[in-house]
């Protein structure tokens, strides 16, 4: 037990004014911890439970912030003395939760069931709500999406059909209570609901929302190019089997595209893969969009892509 406390410590990693204790004092944490066990003599078996954390890289949330959250987190776990230290060293903040195992008022060793940590997520994810943050899913599919994920993924498929650019689907989505985090800096679209959960493109399991393919769509006219007829099947009919078998969606309507469009004797239709690769790349970059051939288009909307950040235990 006593190598944790030095990496969550790690000065190199957070500052002083970023590790607080709760029921010890940062300094003498280890010998409070052992003290508790001694006087319950329970000093054999697991010694102390680990709790990360940690927010996106996407959330504007200062060290401080981080750290005071971790503190309000950490106090849910009534009776056990907890060590809580705010790391700023990486691209994404994240609080080290350090809970002794016995708890010091009841002499209890701490013990979690299946649904008692599910509510301990739902309290971290409703301080991120508080705090205007990105939440923490766990186990999150297309099966198991909830009835607000479900409204965010069919108001953005709606309003893709129905705008042509970027700038007119952040305003119409606007419009309808959706926020839109759409920024060059950053890798993925972060969209925030009317009541305040926030979720990121590659979570809603949806090929078409994922960021570099609206880029696609809008530069190729959005829903005056004749792309949104794709759009409106997934409106219409989102059964897992349809969303899980659309992974050459976008590449085919392309792949027809070519075929209809003179390219001086470059090829002659049925356009083959490798040189649909070629026009579809020379296409996209002509628009300014840099690509690898291929990676771009063949996007599988069943691939979960685990979040950067999140709670674990």
């Amino acid at each position: 037990m006593n190598n944790i406390f030095p990496y969550v410590m790690n000065r190199e990693k957070t500052d002083e004014n970023l590790i607080s204790g709760i029921g010890c004092s940062p300094d003498t944490v280890l010998s409070e911890f052992t003290f508790v066990k001694k006087q319950f003599k329970k000093e054999d078996g697991r010694t102390y439970v680990h709790i990360i954390q940690a927010f996106s890289p996407d959330d504007e949330i200062t060290p401080e912030t981080a750290h005071e959250i971790g503190l309000r987190f950490a106090e849910c776990f009534g009776g056990f003395q907890a060590l809580i230290a705010t790391h700023r060293n990486t691209d994404h903040i994240h609080n080290h939760i350090i809970l002794n195992s016995v708890n010091m008022e009841t002499g209890k060793k701490f013990h979690q069931t299946a649904a008692e940590l599910i509510q301990v997520k739902e309290f971290s994810n409703e301080l991120c709500r508080e705090y205007g943050l990105s939440e923490t899913e766990a186990k999150s599919s297309f099966k198991s999406m909830p009835k607000w994920k479900e409204m965010l993924r069919r108001k953005a498929y709606s309003v893709a059909n129905n705008t042509c650019s970027k700038e007119d689907f952040i305003y119409e989505m606007e419009m309808h209570g959706y926020k839109v985090d759409w920024k060059d800096d950053h890798k993925y679209i972060t969209f925030t609901t009317p009541d305040g959960h926030k979720c990121r493109d590659n979570k809603l399991f949806a090929e078409q929302l994922l960021r570099k393919n609206l880029e696609i769509y809008f530069a190729l006219g959005g829903g005056e190019s004749g792309l949104a007829d794709q759009y409106k099947s997934y409106v219409n009919d989102l059964r897992p089997e349809h969303a899980y078998t659309v992974g050459d969606g976008l590449f085919n309507l392309l792949k027809n595209l070519l075929e209809t469009m003179p390219y001086d004797g470059l090829f002659t239709p049925p356009v083959e893969d490798y040189q649909l690769d070629k026009m579809t790349v020379m296409m996209l970059e002509a628009m300014g969009i840099k690509v690898e051939p291929k990676a771009l288009l063949k996007y599988s909307a069943n691939n979960e892509q685990e979040y950067e950040y999140g709670l674990y235990m």
